[in-house]
């Protein structure tokens, strides 16, 4: 294994420990900032938000200048985001908040292509166990995460959680380091590196249907994982449940996320990804009816962790369809990751107003009804390849 899957590996690991302590803070201190109830999750849609304006920018920007510029503005937007949250804290201030977490949105944006920077140059065969390395750094990230989160969050006792934000300038320093240790790439290689022949029929008719379809499988996964991650720890607070054992959900659901990783890419390598993806949504369904039928803690214990092994499914094997489909891998990479973005925001966006209005039993309903139209559409990718493999067969 080259020795850049393990460096971009770490960075990942720093990388999400940052998204985990988000996910942490941000609904508590949205809820304190924040002028209405409703809007205690707004921090964490800004955030996507801001990343669906920068993913695609930002991957046309790594074609023109390489990507590790990019990643160096991503650790600069990390640091700048932590003193800016710190900073809304000490002013009690929404909008300065929501100024730092469009901030981070510019790192998640950046640094969401680690995972693809570490497949450039590599064979399709190789691509999946690398993707889902990459994505183990994540594993790290749950452990950590919410320890960081918890401990950091009394750093400075008359400004509760802004020793968090600051946390995230330490982190931003180590990822520079990380990023410094990796070769330079040349602008438009790894596009080279990736691109394939293929005819314009393959590349505009059949092809589109399994990018879109990857691009379902990961985008609604990471929608609806984000809005039951979320809406979770406001379900747990409005029952009583304390910060630490909140903490301690969140954490199981975040290992959930990564540790199928140590072992999907070989699953992938072996019935491929659109079967991966099939049971991904199946462990979905499943863990949506717990979260509906059993509400109690335990219950949404083991949903959580359903649900994050459904997403590392969901996730990985999109991915993994993406990272070999043929044509500019910049510009597929960079549509792919402003879709899953713009839907993680409306997730994001959506928890709050709807744990309000329809309540976590009913959120779970609709995450399912949604999931819905992508199991269909995968299987029929499967038919259509099926029926595009019997015709070939026959021409020969």
């Amino acid at each position: 294994m080259r020795i850049q899957t393990w460096l971009y590996s770490a960075a990942q690991a720093l990388s999400l420990t940052s998204a985990v302590i988000t996910v942490s803070i941000s609904p508590i201190v949205g809820k304190s900032l924040a002028p209405i109830p409703s809007l205690s999750t707004l921090s964490y849609g800004v955030q996507f938000a801001a990343v669906i304006v920068c993913s695609y920018l930002l991957s046309m920007s790594m074609k023109r200048f390489g990507r590790r510029p990019v990643f160096f503005l991503g650790a600069f937007a990390l640091a700048l985001g932590g003193l800016l949250g710190a900073w809304s804290i000490v002013q009690h201030s929404f909008y300065i908040n929501l100024a730092a977490h469009a901030s981070f949105g510019v790192t998640l944006s950046a640094f969401a292509f680690f995972r693809f920077a570490a497949t450039d140059g590599l064979q399709d065969k190789e691509k999946a166990k690398v993707l889902s390395l990459v994505t183990l750094g994540g594993l790290v990230a749950a452990f950590i995460g919410p320890v960081i989160a918890q401990h950091s969050r009394l750093l400075i006792e008359q400004y509760a959680f802004s020793g968090s934000y600051l946390v995230f300038t330490v982190i931003a320093g180590l990822v520079l380091l990380l990023l410094l240790a990796l070769p330079a790439d040349k602008p438009e290689a790894a596009s080279q590196a990736q691109a394939k022949p293929a005819s314009a029929m393959a590349a505009g008719k059949v092809l589109s249907l399994p990018l879109f379809v990857a691009i379902y499988s990961s985008g609604f996964g990471y929608m609806l994982m984000a809005l039951l991650m979320m809406q979770s720890s406001l379900k747990m607070s409005a029952m009583g449940i304390a910060f630490a054992d909140i903490m301690f959900v969140i954490q199981c659901h975040v290992i959930a996320m990564f540790l199928p990783s140590l072992f999907m890419g070989r699953i992938i390598s072996a019935i491929g990804a659109q079967a991966v993806i099939s049971i991904g949504y199946l462990v979905m369904f499943s863990s949506m009816l717990i979260a509906i039928y059993s509400s109690g803690y335990q219950g949404i214990l083991i949903a959580l962790i359903g649900i994050g092994v459904g997403w590392n499914m969901l996730y990985v094997g999109g991915s993994a369809m993406v990272a070999t489909l043929p044509g500019d891998a910049h510009k597929l990479q960079g549509i792919n990751e402003s879709a899953v973005a713009f839907l993680n925001t409306i997730g994001a966006l959506s928890a709050g107003f709807l744990f309000h209005a329809i309540g976590w039993e009913n959120s779970n309903w609709l995450a399912m009804s949604l999931l819905t139209p992508g199991l269909l559409l995968l299987g029929f990718n499967i038919l259509n390849r099926v029926k595009n493999q019997s015709v070939v067969a026959q021409a020969s």
